[in-house]
């Protein structure tokens, strides 16, 4: 699950300076180039996420989702010459708050102020049979 949308990358920027960001001609944007900026960005989260959350997130609240769109746009905008300093600015503050967020000097809460949780769909169970051998079965040999 991506932490953002195309959608959300054009109700900041607009249709058409996403387009001109993903594509040498048209009017719209190439929906391959924003996916490829958006899972660069999210995998560039889950690596500091990862420190002290159980990954995937059950939810996406609504800062990861603002990281995602910043940290995008920085890609995005990186393919081009000129890089806004704005953008420059967004991305260096999205990835010190993350490193915050590693270290354990600022916290992920979700929409509604609960504490954020993985995704258990994907955890793995590992079952076995009773130990045969021990101290107390080996004992008299």
């Amino acid at each position: 699950m991506a932490y953002c949308s195309q959608a959300d990358l054009e109700k900041l920027v607009g249709p058409e300076v996403l387009a001109e960001l993903t594509t040498d001609v048209g009017e719209m944007a190439d929906a391959e180039v924003v996916a490829a900026a958006i899972a660069q960005a999210d995998a560039e989260i889950d690596a500091y996420l990862a420190k002290r959350y159980r990954l995937p997130l059950a939810s996406v609240p609504p800062v990861v989702k603002a990281l995602s769109i910043d940290i995008a746009l920085y890609h995005l905008h990186s393919r081009r010459e000129g890089m806004p300093s704005i953008r420059e600015e967004k991305y260096k503050r999205a990835v010190a708050f993350l490193a915050d967020v590693a270290r354990g000097l600022a916290e992920i809460v979700g929409a509604d102020g609960a504490e954020v949780t993985g995704d258990d769909s994907e955890v793995a169970e590992i079952t076995s049979n009773d130990r045969v051998f021990s101290r107390d079965t080996l004992k008299n040999w």
